[in-house]
């Protein structure tokens, strides 16, 4: 079978991990053990920590030798993505990132060094929805009340 993730995975962030998980849930995005279903992405060793498919709505966290704490940002970043999503309508595979000057206040506040990895790592194309999935990252209470305007 298919092995989903629970609140109850994410340690002390198990709270507000199952609050995110159960709104996704509500919005039919299951959310998916990458290693335990051996997705590619996670099972080679390519860096990847997870990622949300606006295809076909679903997400995917690696877990295998990713701690917990970090499983935990990932989610939340991804589902920044499944929001930007919600934007643009969950029946299409293209995200909605907001205005160029939404996005220049994003990147004023962000770290350094998150900056320097979304250059680094992603195409230019995705640099906007990147911006703000990085910066709110770090903030899933913010995440996952904004998750909830989006449910139907």
């Amino acid at each position: 079978g298919v092995h989903l993730l629970h609140g109850d995975d994410f340690g002390r962030d198990e709270a507000i991990a199952t609050d995110i998980i159960n709104t996704l849930s509500d919005m039919n995005i299951p959310v998916l053990d990458g290693n335990k279903n051996e997705i590619p992405h996670c099972v080679k060793d390519t860096g990847v920590l997870g990622f949300y498919s606006p295809q076909h709505d679903v997400m995917v966290i690696c877990t295998s030798q990713v701690p917990t704490w970090l499983q935990f940002e990932t989610l939340v970043h991804e589902t920044v993505h499944v929001i930007q999503d919600a934007r643009d309508g969950l029946d299409n595979d293209t995200l909605e990132a907001g205005t160029d000057t939404y996005l220049m206040k994003l990147v004023d506040g962000l770290d350094g060094d998150k900056v320097d990895l979304i250059a680094e790592t992603y195409p230019q194309s995705h640099w906007d929805v990147e911006i703000e999935a990085f910066y709110f990252e770090t903030k899933p209470e913010v995440v996952a009340n904004e998750l909830k305007k989006w449910v139907f």
